[in-house]
């Protein structure tokens, strides 16, 4: 089977692993000794300036949890890639076509419903790799993590706190950073073929910082001055920047998971 990714796998080869339902949620060693990890990448369809596709975010976890794999087997634990989530809220770009905008809590009651399955079937663990950042959709993955009884943790490295974005890009820091250079960058370097780089070369830098604006109350791209949705500067953005960026993704996955074993479930979410 392919070790890394759940969907590509097979019920018998997932057994093999350890996992079965009826399991009352245990935490079920691998034959290896390790524990089985689940990530699942999570984004949104959602507008990404004209220069990035609708699923950037998708695209953005995807690598995250990709480039993942080696760290956590590190960690003596086996990983699988779950198939990603790519709906969620995403009112901040409603205006725009192509977005795909969830009710809150219908993102939520899929989250928490993929972890009370996952936990029957014994993982150990269900890692949220997250790259949409609306508030709506992170505020969603709060409540299904906060919500989740058992003994398997719901793992979500919450980008926009400061102990992880601290690690990030300048842009990122700012907050202007919604398909700007930061996440331009890894697009190019995850997925060059979806990037319109004769448009992206072309786009002013916008200094707008979603954050600022989201401090001030507003709730979508065009009252934050993301009018073309996108801010910070993707004309500077480099492939290069976007495989330094996935690694460190990579590593705050890795690192977040490091907690929840070392310290159990109270840290989770952190």
């Amino acid at each position: 089977m392919d070790s890394r990714q759940w969907g590509h796998a097979t019920w018998t080869e997932l057994e093999e692993l350890g996992l079965g339902l009826g399991r009352a949620g245990e935490r079920v060693p691998t034959p290896h000794g390790s524990t089985v990890l689940a990530l699942l990448p999570v984004g949104a369809v959602e507008a990404h300036g004209p220069h990035l596709p609708l699923e950037t975010d998708v695209v953005i976890a995807a690598a995250a949890a990709k480039a993942a794999l080696p760290h956590l087997r590190a960690l003596d634990c086996h990983p699988v890639i779950l198939p990603p989530l790519a709906y969620s809220a995403a009112p901040f770009a409603a205006g725009f076509p192509g977005t795909i905008s969830l009710r809150p809590a219908t993102f939520t009651a899929m989250l928490a419903d993929i972890a009370a399955s996952l936990q029957r079937q014994g993982v150990a663990a269900l890692v949220v790799v997250n790259a949409h950042l609306d508030p709506a959709h992170l505020a969603s993955i709060r409540e299904a993590a906060s919500a989740h009884e058992g003994p398997m943790p719901v793992v979500h490295p919450d980008l926009t706190t400061r102990r992880w974005a601290s690690r990030l890009t300048a842009e990122f820091k700012n907050g202007a950073c919604h398909a700007g250079c930061y996440e331009t960058s890894i697009v190019m370097a995850a997925a060059p073929e979806l990037v319109r780089d004769a448009v992206r070369r072309a786009l002013p830098e916008n200094p707008a910082s979603l954050s600022v604006a989201i401090r001030a109350g507003a709730a979508t791209f065009e009252e934050s001055g993301a009018g073309e949705a996108y801010c910070g500067d993707p004309a500077a953005a480099t492939a290069d920047e976007g495989r330094a960026t996935i690694e460190v993704l990579a590593g705050i996955v890795a690192d977040a998971v490091a907690d929840v074993l070392a310290n159990g479930p109270t840290e989770v979410a952190k």
